[in-house]
């Protein structure tokens, strides 16, 4: 009762989280500048911010179109699509009597390769008309025939004095931004966007770039819930929200649009609070990587160690670096909870950091272990899922900062749990259970170990899916069947064919339940799960898991991918040859968790876009714990012999 109530408590405390508000523009025609290569304040942004209102929206815009790197080009139109496209590689658009001429080569490129983009989305759920200004502007205001409504050079709109002819006018400023946005800042009923739209010329840098608003209320950091962060908005979220601006009564329950409208976290900020924020985005993406090449270097010199130590049957010293091990991924994610990107050293800080919490959740393993008499694979189990089911029970505030997030960069993930997050989850949550209900049953409280690994395994199941919470529907997935046959062996129940089927329905069915509530939420609140049921209705579901069939098929096919699996292949076969038969004799149920374990990775790959993370992740983090309870076994002398006993074989 006391875990449930610490639960609740942690709910509410992020139910009563600040609320973001509506984003209202003052003026009654909206005027966006996109500017290529945008990814820090120029001069004039500056004195324009600091001489402007008190009440500028400011914050960063993931500029990520369908491909990572693609250029400017697919950045407009993505905007005028609402959701992620590609261009083909026609990167330089043209503009011939109010028409894109190259406009059904352009279709045809956003449907390549099973994409569900609607080019001219924009245009047409905008009530009044939109003036494009440059080339790339006309890809995100054109029709869905490829006609404009109004179209003037860059030249031809700053030599008339920058007029605003429609209630909405899209610029494509290219290196003349200061200039736009010197003529624009401050001009009566008009609400200024600037925007970065893509990498410049020559570049593939998909680095999150500047995007603020003049001539709108409140003051504060742009946010939504598509990206559940803070000071953080997409391109195809700016898209929804001019639809709104211009159409506030058009219902877009039903339109084939990804983005949620913008919204504002009310604050007073100021020219130096955004460069601030740049650099602590842009250190999620690249500062990270020094914590990954420490914690990797590292674990390469406690790996070669620990095969010393296991050739020289020094059982005690593998046993401290696996127990290390099946505590690190609490260590990763308990990283997010201080603000290491924002230090002026932030890769070592992130390293001194993970090496902090690595060394005081190792120890406290090793002490609960002593104190309660049980393995420290159990405890270091039960400590990685405390600290994820936490983070879940806040709303993920973790993992944007945690060495586990989803970088910036890429433009993916934006909240809950990601692939590695869920395998590392999933992995100690099967491990917990199992052991529970064994070491409960071994103490003579059967009935309390199988209610308890049901409540251990359920819990993990539910935090990782919720909406608000992990937001992973291929976990839940692909978690549940292990789940449930781990339950089923250690219950003594039979496992048939026939309950393994209803298991598979009902897994479907709960999934499917969760989502659909989801999507009852609205499309300004919806998840991933939401979106989906969105996606099927508009039928273009068979275009989203054909994507991810192919991104997974993908990441398996590559040469780290390649490696990834031979690698998994060999430490499942080492587990189930070696440590299966030895630890059986003493905790009967680890050949049902094995198998539930192993289960759960290679539906995780399968239900995956990134498939090969959760193979790789989920085979290390099990056999990190699997080694640890052999090695315990090892190390104690008075039960070395027990290894050289027959094992028994059942679950």
């Amino acid at each position: 009762m006391a875990i449930v109530a610490i639960f609740l408590g942690l709910r509410a405390v992020h139910g009563n989280q600040p609320h973001l508000v509506p984003l209202h523009p003052s003026g009654q025609r909206v005027v966006v500048v996109g500017v290529a290569g945008h990814y820090a304040l120029t001069a004039t942004d500056k004195a324009v911010l600091q001489g402007g209102p008190a009440a500028a929206q400011l914050g960063a815009v993931s500029i990520r179109p369908r491909y990572i790197g693609d250029c400017a080009a697919a950045g407009w139109t993505t905007l005028g699509a609402g959701r992620r496209t590609s261009v083909g590689g026609l990167c330089t658009p043209e503009v011939r009597q109010n028409r894109v001429p190259d406009w059904p080569q352009r279709l045809r490129a956003a449907k390549s390769r099973r994409g569900d983009a609607y080019l001219g989305t924009l245009a047409k759920f905008t009530t009044g008309c939109i003036m494009a200004v440059g080339p790339g502007a006309s890809l995100a205001a054109a029709r869905p025939d490829g006609s404009l409504a109004g179209y003037q050079s860059l030249d031809q709109f700053l030599s008339a004095g920058s007029p605003t002819l429609c209630p909405l006018t899209l610029v494509d400023a290219g290196t003349d931004s200061d200039r736009v946005i010197a003529e624009l800042a401050g001009r009566p009923g008009v609400t200024v966007v600037l925007t970065g739209i893509g990498p410049p010329p020559g570049s593939r840098n998909p680095e999150p770039q500047v995007i603020y608003v003049l001539g709108a209320e409140p003051g504060g950091w742009l946010s939504s819930s598509s990206t559940r962060r803070t000071g953080v908005v997409t391109l195809t979220d700016l898209t929804r929200t001019l639809i709104q601006f211009g159409s506030p009564s058009t219902d877009l329950s039903t339109a084939p649009l990804d983005g949620a409208p913008i919204e504002v976290l009310p604050q007073r900020l100021s020219a130096l609070d955004e460069e601030g924020h740049l650099s602590a985005l842009r250190a999620l993406s690249e500062d990270v990587l020094v914590g990954d090449a420490v914690l990797g270097a590292v674990g390469a010199l406690l790996f070669v160690v620990l095969l010393a130590g296991l050739l020289r049957g020094r059982f005690g010293v593998a046993r401290l670096i696996l127990g290390l091990g099946t505590v690190l991924p609490a260590a990763m994610v308990l990283t997010g909870a201080l603000p290491w990107n924002r230090s002026s050293v932030p890769g070592l800080a992130l390293s001194v950091l993970v090496g902090f919490w690595s060394l005081a959740l190792t120890a406290a393993a090793f002490g609960l272990a002593k104190s309660y008499r049980v393995p420290v694979a159990m405890v270091g189990a039960a400590i990685t899922v405390a600290a994820f089911t936490v983070d879940a029970a806040l709303g993920g505030i973790m993992q944007p900062g945690s060495m586990l997030n989803s970088r910036p960069v890429n433009g993916g993930r934006w909240y809950g749990f990601g692939n590695v997050a869920f395998a590392t989850y999933a992995a100690a949550g099967l491990v917990l259970a199992a052991f529970s209900a064994h070491f409960l049953q071994k103490a003579g409280r059967p009935r309390v170990g199988l209610l308890a690994a049901t409540a251990i395994g359920f819990g993990v199941v539910i935090c990782d899916g919720w909406p608000t919470m992990g937001a992973d529907f291929g976990g839940v997935l692909a978690l549940t069947p292990g789940l449930v046959y781990l339950l089923l062996s250690a219950s003594g129940i039979q496992i048939t064919w026939t309950r393994m089927l209803a298991l598979a329905a009902m897994t479907v069915a709960v999934a499917t339940a969760i989502s659909v509530l989801d999507w009852l939420r609205g499309p300004a609140v919806r998840s991933h799960l939401g979106a989906f049921v969105q996606r099927i209705i508009e039928g273009g579901a068979v275009d989203v898991v054909a994507r991810k069939a192919i991104a997974a098929g993908e990441s398996l096919l590559s040469p780290p991918g390649a490696v990834a699996v031979f690698g998994g292949i060999v430490l499942w076969i080492l587990i189930f040859s070696r440590l299966v038969p030895d630890l059986l004799v003493h905790i009967p149920v680890f050949r049902a968790l094995s198998i539930a374990a192993l289960t759960t990775a290679i539906l995780g790959t399968l239900l995956n876009d990134g498939g090969v993370s959760v193979w790789g992740t989920l085979t290390a983090a099990f056999s990190l714990s699997a080694g640890s309870a052999w090695c315990e076994l090892c190390a104690r002398p008075p039960l070395r012999p027990s290894l050289r006993e027959p094992a028994r074989h059942g679950s």
